[in-house]
């Protein structure tokens, strides 16, 4: 009987847990609540959690000492060079076949409903003013540019979309929005900025722009629209905003990485049946 080994991870990963055992799945769990040893060797599949790693080690919130990755490697028993293995970014990944979610498409477009909700949250939280007439800025009309520049202006907000690419532009303009071009950004008149684009697009000439204090809130992975302490320098404030989806709605993120996960793994057995699954 295969079985899938999840490692570390916060709330979202438990409810992807709960996800696949109740989908008939045998599933073991290591270094989520507890640091034992597991017998991993023969699991189809190893998840790992979005981030990946925190201060070099696996992230896993509810350890007071994460193991490290090779630490993990031994007390599992897997094979970096022939286990099958899925999870957030890795730098010096030890794993030959690893496969980086976070470049999924159906985890993009499943995580931009939480992501833009946690986003709204955050503005809420960091503002003394309604969303109702607020003109903000959403860089990057990707899944998550759309989905929250939509809730945005549901709210009454007034949105500006900025994307490089003219089809986005041309989306963004039809969607009833205010466009820019990155490539000649001005921050006149905005009071918020919701970054999504994970390459520098808020140069200090662009911050120049700023025709009152905002915050600046940045919801792309490293390394970021724009350099915060350029920003903070400028008097601003920079509202980072990782992971959000596992923040904001757990479950719902755990059971959409579930589902991901079943259209990546290989061939797996379901739990007291005598017949493979195809994912």
């Amino acid at each position: 009987m295969n079985s899938i080994l999840f490692a570390g991870g916060d709330a979202r990963t438990l409810a992807a847990i709960s996800y696949m055992k109740n989908q008939g799945f045998h599933v073991i769990s290591y270094a989520i609540n507890a640091r034992l040893p597991v017998d991993g060797s023969k699991a189809s599949a190893v998840i790992l959690p979005f981030p990946c790693l925190k201060n070099g080690r696996l992230n896993a919130p509810t350890l007071q000492s994460p193991p490290t990755v090779e630490e993990m490697i031994r007390e599992t028993g897997i094979d970096p060079k022939s286990a099958f293995v899925l999870g957030g970014p890795m730098a010096d990944c030890p794993f030959a076949r690893y496969t980086d979610l976070s470049q999924s498409e159906e985890l993009k477009t499943r995580n931009a409903v939480t992501t833009a909700e946690g986003a709204l949250d955050a503005l809420i939280r960091n503002t003394d003013v309604a969303v109702f007439g607020l003109p903000v800025m959403v860089i990057g009309y990707g899944a998550i540019g759309k989905r929250l520049s939509r809730i945005l202006q549901a709210l009454g907000a007034r949105v500006t979309v900025a994307a490089r690419r003219r089809e986005h532009r041309v989306c963004g303009e039809y969607a009833g929005h205010t466009v820019q071009d990155v490539k000649n950004l001005s921050l006149q008149g905005i009071r918020a900025v919701f970054n999504t684009v994970p390459a520098p697009v808020i140069t200090p000439e662009v911050l120049k722009t700023c025709d009152a204090t905002i915050p600046f809130f940045e919801l792309a992975s490293a390394p970021g629209g724009f350099d915060g302490a350029q920003v903070e320098q400028e008097g601003h404030r920079v509202i980072p905003c990782p992971a959000l989806p596992g923040k904001v709605a757990p479950i719902t993120a755990g059971e959409d990485l579930a589902k991901v996960l079943l259209s990546q793994l290989p061939t797996l057995q379901k739990k007291g049946s005598g017949t493979s699954v195809r994912t």
